[in-house]
């Protein structure tokens, strides 16, 4: 596959146009779709540098073929329409019928992006930062000779968190700190050092477990890994952008009504809420009551649902974080937990995966255990008796139940981490309605898979058990 990346002379000459308001071509925030965001988005979801020219190649290999989108949606793709515009009105493009696939792997986009999410102030790749960058800099960025800029005040401005000549700085302050104490430097401004990033990707996933997402808020995914002992924060378009690190074992993870990235910590036996723009930590709850926070789910009340494996219970918290309840409990019986893996809440009632009783257990908020759903399995349909392949495989029994997870028709989701797939059932009565996923290291296929998340557009995101893969399903219907 050719190499994309754009020539200079595309870039000079690359239309200007205003984006719908939900789109989200203008990366930089300065009103207009133009050359700087085509570079931003180069930078920040492709990994690659402007140097080549099949600008008409790239367009069809990494958005109509997902060779680099990674996660390609209807909604996504709807967010990107004006900057892919620019990209294929400038070069009269011309291409055939667009097809996409159901399912796609992210396994290359953790490795890549760690390198694209430091500082990028070296431009020219030489290992320093100096007067030849600050040139490349004000020509890609703020188009203009560098020679023609107040840097002292484009310093003070991005330091500041504001506009500088119409165009966002946000972009800037987070990607360019090197670039920015060299102007701070050279021309003697006086002014204070950009602060930290405490969002800096410093590690490669080796192990993601459970995901949650912040459709309401940023759009982004958090997914822990228990081994690094990070929770990695991947965009929209599933590019690494972020890391919250310090963690002690995490494993639940959800977003609460206030944006809060909250994170259990096995090592700690705690839940850690972090402020998703800087990745600080700003609340700690739970301690002295939860042992093994192995998923966290926060339902349209805000009322946060820790599943604590260990204790077996399912310890509720509102949206303060005080608790409220804690519902079931150890030992022997149809109303008892025996391990605990996730929880979900559909119409007044709360799902709890039960792994080693091989059922989904379900109660009432206020506790009162309702009834079981367990699962015998189905067989397949028109097998080969010599090679055991059938056209339409069967589902096995309850094994390990993983996680839970509801799509948008309100049915459950239900994870089986020995048999690698999910099984979609009527919450009501237990009814199997279809399933998706096998088992296997290759593209729709996952290997002792951790977590699963819908979106509100019925994809769902799975982590697949074997270090830093993520599959996506379009959810059957």
């Amino acid at each position: 596959m050719t190499r994309w990346c754009i020539t200079l002379l595309f870039l000079a000459w690359g239309p200007v146009v205003t984006a719908a308001e939900f789109d989200r071509s203008d990366l930089n925030n300065d009103g207009v779709v133009d050359i700087a965001d085509v570079d931003i988005f180069s930078d920040r979801y492709l990994a690659l540098e402007p140097s080549a020219s099949d600008v008409c190649t790239f367009v069809e290999s990494s958005v109509l073929n997902e060779k680099y989108f990674r996660r390609i949606t209807s909604d996504n793709i709807a967010r990107y329409e004006t900057l892919i515009s620019v990209m294929t009105d400038s070069n009269d493009c011309q291409f055939a019928s667009a097809t996409t696939s159901a399912t796609t792997s992210a396994k290359t986009s953790s490795t890549t992006a760690a390198a694209t999410t430091n500082s990028k102030s070296d431009l020219d790749a030489d290992g320093d930062v100096d007067i030849d960058d600050l040139a490349l800099f004000s020509t890609i960025y703020l188009e203009t000779p560098w020679e023609n800029v107040d840097w002292c005040l484009f310093h003070g401005a991005t330091l500041a968190g504001a506009d500088f000549n119409g165009t966002s700085t946000k972009y800037f302050l987070r990607h360019f700190g090197d670039l920015l104490n060299f102007i701070n430097n050279h021309f003697n401004c006086g002014g204070e050092e950009p602060p930290p990033n405490n969002l800096a990707v410093e590690n490669v996933p080796k192990f993601l477990a459970r995901v949650a997402d912040a459709t309401a808020f940023s759009g982004d995914h958090y997914i822990t890994d228990p081994r690094v002992g990070s929770v990695f924060v991947y965009d929209e378009l599933m590019a690494l952008t972020g890391e919250i690190k310090g963690l002690n074992k995490p494993l639940g993870v959800a977003v609460d009504m206030q944006g809060r990235v909250l994170v259990g910590n096995d090592g700690r036996d705690n839940i850690e809420a972090y402020d998703p723009a800087t990745g600080d930590l700003v609340a700690v709850f739970g301690e002295g009551l939860v042992q093994m926070p192995t998923a966290i789910t926060v339902d349209i009340a805000g009322n946060i649902y820790v599943v604590d494996s260990r204790s077996n219970q399912v310890h509720v918290f509102d949206p303060s974080y005080f608790l409220l309840r804690s519902i079931g409990r150890g030992g022997i019986g149809d109303d008892t937990l025996n391990f605990p893996m996730d929880a979900e809440v559909i119409e007044q009632e709360v799902f709890v995966a039960d792994q080693q009783g091989d059922r989904v257990q379900v109660y009432q908020l206020d506790g009162t255990w309702v009834r079981s759903l367990t699962f015998e399995g189905t067989d397949g349909v028109n097998c080969s008796w010599f090679t055991g392949v059938c056209e339409i495989p069967g589902m096995p029994p309850f094994t390990r139940l993983q996680a839970l997870a509801v799509d948008s028709l309100n049915r459950l989701h239900v994870l089986d981490n020995f048999s690698a797939s999910i099984v979609i059932f009527d919450p009501a009565d237990g009814t199997m309605i279809n399933g998706y996923g096998a088992f296997g290291a290759g593209p729709g296929e996952l290997r002792v898979p951790m977590d699963v998340q819908i979106s509100a557009t019925d994809m769902a995101t799975v982590t697949s058990g074997d270090g830093s893969r993520i599959e996506f399903f379009t959810v059957p219907q």
